[in-house]
């Protein structure tokens, strides 16, 4: 099937008729028409029947499309990178970002790159881990930025900063006078704990169960703004990363830092096959720095 003949009925097949098809690729009906008859007769079968004047596609017609799909959303991601790498200071940026990190970090690096670039536009989602590194295999993005993402043989992984959990306490609960404090410390108290279905969730729990420590578990969230909020409230004590620990930072929690030590890792994530344009190594490059000086506190 010739170059031609998919970009033919991917036209027609997208637009329902011979008439749309010929207006969208700016061609006469007949030289649509032609051109299906000829795909259809190198195949060996038919891409539509032909029902009461109208193009009804087939079974076969219908499976081609689902490849041919793929191959326009190719070709379309291969023209935004073909426009973005030869433009420094232009072009889109599509990333995507856990929620935590859309609290306060990446907005702010959004902002301050913008004033710095004005000709460049985003587009931003917030997603979970494994729904970003979908979305960077179907070339729906292209960047993603999360927290100790799992491997994928397909997608480069960047460490942009290291970072530690850290843990919250309403304002008035008193905590032992030192400037780290361990799980032992928090034996007794009301707990809120992350779930284990996101990675710092399972690295927390991993670490909690090695310790040997019984915590007062009274909820248990999936995200760690909403544990934040919580402890705000007096509600009880919580281990986040020290991202949201310092985004949207109140009065009404205090902050301290555990010890031993539990790390984590921010990781931007792209296509090992495709070449990160320009635009987007800049803003990397800019959210690094960033994240860097937000994590001083």
């Amino acid at each position: 099937m010739r170059l031609r003949h998919i970009e033919v009925f991917h036209a027609v097949y997208s637009s329902n008729s011979i008439s749309n098809a010929a207006r969208l690729l700016n061609v006469s009906q007949p030289s649509v028409s032609k051109v299906l008859r000829h795909a259809e007769d190198q195949l060996g079968y038919l891409l539509f029947d032909r029902v009461k004047g109208k193009l009804v596609p087939t079974s076969e017609g219908r499976q081609l499309y689902k490849e041919v799909s793929k191959l326009y959303d190719n070709l379309d991601s291969i023209r935004r990178l073909a426009e973005n790498l030869g433009q420094m200071e232009k072009g889109v940026i599509r990333v995507a970002i856990t929620p935590a990190l859309g609290l306060n970090v990446i907005p702010e690096a959004v902002a301050a790159f913008i004033d710095m670039h004005p000709d460049v536009r985003f587009e931003i989602e917030t997603l979970h881990h494994g729904e970003i590194v979908t979305s960077l295999l179907e070339r729906k993005i292209d960047l993603g930025i999360a927290f100790d993402p799992s491997s994928h043989p397909d997608i480069h992984e960047r460490i942009m900063r290291k970072g530690e959990f850290v843990c919250l306490a309403p304002k008035d609960e008193e905590l032992p006078d030192k400037k780290r404090i361990l799980l032992s410390d928090l034996e007794g108290r009301k707990f809120i704990s992350l779930n284990g279905r996101g990675p710092l969730g399972r690295l927390l729990m991993a670490q909690v169960e090695n310790s040997g420590v019984e915590l007062d578990v009274i909820a248990n969230v999936e995200t760690y703004h909403i544990a934040k909020t919580l402890v705000s409230l007096g509600t009880g004590l919580a281990i986040v990363d020290d991202v949201t620990a310092f985004s949207n930072k109140s009065e009404n929690v205090q902050v301290r830092k555990m010890t031993p030590p539990i790390d984590y890792s921010v990781t931007a994530l792209h296509l090992k096959n495709q070449p990160v344009p320009l635009i987007c190594q800049k803003f990397l490059d800019h959210v690094e720095e960033n994240l860097a000086e937000f994590l001083k506190g």
